[in-house]
């Protein structure tokens, strides 16, 4: 059953519906389109962001969000407002919690959906250092006198500029990516790099 719900997930992000589906199965996409463009939850597209990199999706409510690795997958939905900007944000962070990323040096996994589609994948690393001076300076912002109880940092933000210069590993490009090149913001270069990418990351040459 969990299988065949992933196939059909997988379809639906993966713009891959059949064109003959039964009446149930038009119910089940349906659905799908509801959840995956949730602006409450991010819960499915989470899920296919870590199964598309190879990675099974953590179970757990707190910590990590890959099983058994310390990755933060950080997706962002396109529906006709906020483009995509290759990056994610932290709602809660402390100089604690930012400290013991560095200790653990953790994945970012940043995805972009087209109101519910995935467009790409870009696996980068958390420590890279003009991200960690994008997180300090935030952190400087809110909490400058260091940690005080109950007080977070609650939108620490980054984008594609933040790591541009970084080991950036492509894990997926649709091959659709014309079709949604409206997402992207004109000034910050993203869909280029994408589109300079596009042909490896299809083959794989």
């Amino acid at each position: 059953m969990r299988d065949k719900l992933l196939e059909y997930k997988l379809n639906y992000t993966l713009d891959k519906i059949p064109n003959k589906i039964t009446k149930n199965e038009k119910i089940i996409y349906q659905l799908l389109d509801q959840t995956f463009n949730d602006k409450n939850s991010s819960t499915d597209r989470e899920a296919i962001t870590n199964i598309l990199s190879d990675r099974t999706p953590s179970t757990t409510k707190h910590g990590y969000d890959a099983f058994g690795e310390n990755v933060e997958v950080k997706p962002k939905n396109y529906c006709g407002t906020t483009k995509l900007n290759g990056g994610g944000s932290f709602s809660d962070l402390t100089w604690k919690r930012f400290d013991n990323y560095k200790k653990d040096k953790p994945i970012l996994l940043n995805s972009g959906f087209y109101k519910g589609k995935i467009v790409f994948i870009l696996e980068i690393p958390f420590n890279h250092p003009p991200l960690l001076k994008r997180f300090e300076e935030q952190l400087i912002k809110d909490l400058p006198n260091g940690d005080i109880k109950k007080h977070y940092s609650r939108s620490v933000s980054y984008n594609y500029s933040h790591y541009k210069d970084a080991d950036i590993k492509i894990n997926f490009i649709t091959d659709k990516l014309k079709l949604y090149k409206d997402a992207f913001p004109k000034k910050l270069n993203l869909y280029e790099f994408l589109e300079k990418n596009l042909k490896k990351a299809l083959t794989g040459i």
